[in-house]
Parts: C-alpha cells; sequence; structure tokens
C-alpha cells in the first residue's frame, strides 16, 4: 500500500511541475541553392554562442556539448522553416550556416573569411566580426512561439577571369 502511496505522490508531484512551453519558429531566408545543408544551432549562453562562432571552420554546429539544439536540413533554394517545440524561457541565440559542400563545417579563408552564407538570429551582425550574443538574442516565454528570421549572407564571388584564351605575345 505504501509503494501505491508513494507513487501516486510522485505523479502529483511531476504534474504539478511547470512544463516548458516555448516555442521557437526559425526562418531561413536567401537560400541560393539546393546544394548541401543548412546546419543551425540555437545557444542559451555567451559562452556556448562565442564557442560555436570559432569552431564552425573546424566542427560545424552538430558535434557541440554547449548548444541547446542543433538541426541540419537539406538546403533549398528560397526560404526554410523550423520550429524547436518545448524549450525552457530564456534567451537564446542561433547561428546558421549554409553548408554547400556538404562537409560539415562552414568554409572560410586561411583568414577565417567565411567561404559559404551564414547568419545569425535578429539578422545581427558584426563588423569585422560576428555578432555579440547580446545581439543576437531573443527572448523565449514560457508559453508561445517566437519567430526569428535569419537573411543568409554570401560572400561575394571572388572568381579569377579565365585567360585560357588569351594568346600572349602575339
Amino acid at each position: 500500500m505504501s509503494f501505491r502511496i508513494a507513487l501516486a505522490s510522485m505523479v502529483a508531484l511531476l504534474a504539478a511541475a511547470p512544463a516548458w512551453a516555448g516555442d521557437v519558429r526559425i526562418t531561413v531566408a536567401g537560400v541560393r541553392s539546393d546544394d548541401g545543408s543548412l546546419m543551425i544551432g540555437l545557444y542559451d549562453t555567451d559562452a556556448g554562442f562565442q564557442t560555436a562562432i570559432r569552431r564552425s571552420t573546424d566542427a560545424g554546429l552538430l558535434n557541440d556539448p554547449l548548444r541547446v539544439a542543433g538541426i541540419a536540413l537539406r538546403a533549398d533554394a528560397g526560404s526554410q522553416t523550423i520550429v524547436l517545440a518545448g524549450l525552457k524561457p530564456g534567451r537564446y541565440a542561433a547561428i546558421v550556416f549554409h553548408d554547400a559542400n556538404d562537409d560539415g563545417k562552414l568554409g572560410s579563408t586561411p583568414w577565417g573569411v567565411p567561404l559559404e552564407g551564414y547568419g545569425f538570429s535578429n539578422d545581427a551582425h558584426g563588423f569585422l566580426h560576428a555578432p555579440s550574443f547580446e545581439a543576437a538574442a531573443f527572448p523565449v516565454p514560457e508559453s508561445g512561439t517566437t519567430t526569428t528570421i535569419i537573411s543568409l549572407i554570401y560572400p561575394v564571388p571572388t572568381s579569377q577571369p579565365d585567360l585560357s584564351a588569351v594568346q600572349l605575345g602575339k
């Protein structure tokens, strides 16, 4: 009999505990092609956000123990939307990049300049560096849906002119 009372008490306590009910709708706009994947990471701390930015060119966002959620979607030109449901109330920031070559990381130059499309929640921008967590952060309440739109930024193509048809010295 005491086991039933203990079990009933545990069920009552669990039922009384507040449920996480905040949802985040992330729309990634401006995807240039169907090539590769969209890599999305959601963070609830400045440290996690900054570490993800530093590691994105080495390890990508999926193998990241500091993220709250990580999603990979096949890229589809135009806009794509995902919903992350049941999040704890708080402040979050999202990072997205278009891994067009499917190598799991953000392609970059030796100087760290991105070669693939990328973006941050609130369409946050930094000057000569990634934006701060505070610039990209948005609130998630105890209930309801928060929407953030991330417009991807693609680097200007750096193509060399084709000189194969030029005849030098003639």
